[in-house]
């Protein structure tokens, strides 16, 4: 192509030479026949016309034409070459997109649509020295069928990668959009879980158990044996695939990912059993507030007829005060069962906590230190101030109790993104535009029947000989009833991270 350009170059170059020339030329030929012609009429000192002839004249003529003949030609020429070689510069350019159209098929499991084992070893060393330059948690995660090479034996190839399909498509509904998820060989799959915890991962498996597909009529079950792994500062590629291999190994011998998937609906059962529990709890509480305002307006009407030496007016009071006493635990339970209607108002959440501040020291006390982190203006939230102070508190109660032996509770607030697939991994979250309060504390960490059972009323992850209540519940419950979220992390000797999302309205609130 680069010879066909300068080829061109130079024929351009010489046609430009040519019709330089043929007009100097048709110049000098009009002058020579024009002052001859001149010199007829000049006298004595003009040139002779004899020195003028016609054949001189048609052969100059003569010339000229082909000269312009030459140069016309010359330059269809160059014209055909310029085609030719846009053509070959289409023919190219065609080529390369097919080429690059390849290249992407071959990183794409054709069956299911997944990368394959090509991608894996363009990728891993990427994700893995992502992970270390920004220390964010890393995850493998490995999937193998069970009985796919009995399947593909028994009903046909066919019907094995119709198994494939309907599995890689559950598989990506499982994820988040920033997992990567593979086929590695005929039944085996491989998922890369950046700043993912392993907690989560029983979440995915949990979405993947009890798939069907109907063979002949037949319902066949889709198992799997699973295994995961932890990516370790310094470890090669190699190394963390070793490790998730012997994982899968293990699983196959004792059933682990089974344990695992348990575990997790386990927790999903639970926050169902919330929700049916505040459904019935709103019921019962509205009867119970409606006799509490019988006896709150007959004991208010017989303390009226009452003088202040009346003997029954001590008692009267005692119920009227039992009264008001039932009354607040009822607002408690309306705001655990979302029932309690309230105006509400925009707020900033970083404008609020700087309002709290004092209270929620005062509530600590000295042996806990309190820290704030924020760094970018907020989204506006929507709520009743009172609610939102009211779960605060309840959370930095929970911390003190987690805490007693002194320590540290951090507040951060910021924006997120929420998207279907976290939504997946954790039920109740939807998928949308959020401001962050993370609230994490130094003190013991949760297990996991305490976080599985966290937000049901009256369990407490407080430490002995303290009362339990409905502080945390509440506290759930006042997140939802704004359309919120609260989820709860503990790692050993790490503490406990409570993470509220509620959503953010459109209109940015400047930092206090």
């Amino acid at each position: 192509m680069g010879e066909l350009q300068s080829r061109l170059d130079q024929m351009e170059r010489h046609q430009r030479w040519l019709w330089a020339a043929a007009i100097a030329l048709t110049l000098l030929l009009g002058g020579t026949a024009f002052f001859p012609r001149l010199g007829m009429f000049g006298g004595a000192d003009a040139l002779p016309a004899a020195s003028f002839s016609l054949g001189t004249l048609v052969a100059e003529l003569g010339l000229i034409l082909l000269l312009l003949g030459y140069t016309l030609i010359l330059r269809r020429l160059i014209r055909q070459l310029r085609k030719e070689l846009t053509d070959e510069i289409a023919e190219k350019s065609r080529l390369q997109t097919e080429m690059e159209g390849y290249h992407q098929l071959a990183l794409v499991d054709p069956v299911t649509g997944l990368y394959n084992s090509r991608f894996l070893e363009q990728q891993l060393d990427a994700e893995l020295a992502r992970a270390e330059r920004h220390g964010y948690p890393l995850n493998m995660l490995r999937i193998d069928l069970n009985h796919f090479h009995k399947i593909n034996e028994s009903y046909g190839r066919a019907a094995g990668d119709q198994v494939l399909k309907v599995f890689a498509e559950r598989l990506r509904k499982s994820l988040r959009n920033s997992d990567l998820s593979l086929r590695l060989g005929n039944d085996d799959f491989l998922v890369i879980l950046p700043e993912s915890k392993s907690e989560r991962v029983p979440h995915i498996l949990a979405r993947l158990s009890g798939l069907e597909i109907q063979l002949n009529g037949e319902k066949i079950p889709i198992t799997f044996a699973a295994g995961w792994a932890s990516y370790q500062a310094g470890e090669s590629p190699e190394q963390l695939l070793d490790r998730v291999d012997r994982e899968v190994h293990a699983d196959k011998l004792v059933g682990r990912s089974e344990e695992a998937v348990r575990r997790a609906q386990t927790e999903i059962r639970q926050l169902q059993n919330i929700e049916a529990l505040a459904r019935l709890a709103g019921k019962l509480t509205h009867d119970f507030n409606n006799m509490l305002n019988l006896v709150k307006g007959y004991s208010e009407l017989a303390l009226d007829g009452l003088g202040r030496s009346d003997p029954l007016r001590e008692y009267i009071e005692q119920i009227h005060q039992a009264n008001e006493r039932a009354s607040t635990l009822t607002r408690e339970l309306l705001s655990f069962t979302r029932q309690q209607v309230s105006n509400l108002e925009l707020m900033d959440l970083n404008s609020l906590l700087a309002d709290m501040e004092t209270r929620l020291r005062r509530v600590l006390g000295d042996q806990i230190e309190l820290e704030f982190l924020s760094g970018e203006p907020l989204g506006c939230v929507q709520g009743v101030r009172a609610e939102l102070e009211q779960a605060i508190l309840n959370i930095g109660c929970n911390a003190r109790d987690n805490m007693s032996q002194g320590g540290k509770l951090t507040l951060e607030t910021r924006n997120v993104e929420l998207d279907e697939a976290y939504s997946r991994w954790h039920p109740g979250a939807k998928p949308g535009s959020y401001v962050m309060l993370a609230a994490t504390d130094t003190g013991a960490s949760l297990d996991a029947d305490t976080r599985a059972r966290l937000f049901e009323p009256f369990i407490t992850s407080r430490i002995k000989g303290k009362k339990p209540g409905l502080g945390l519940t509440t506290v759930y419950e006042i997140v939802k009833q704004y359309g919120g979220y609260i989820g709860v992390d503990g790692e050993p000797e790490q503490g406990t991270a409570f993470k509220i999302y509620l959503p953010r309205v459109e209109k940015t609130a400047a930092v206090a």
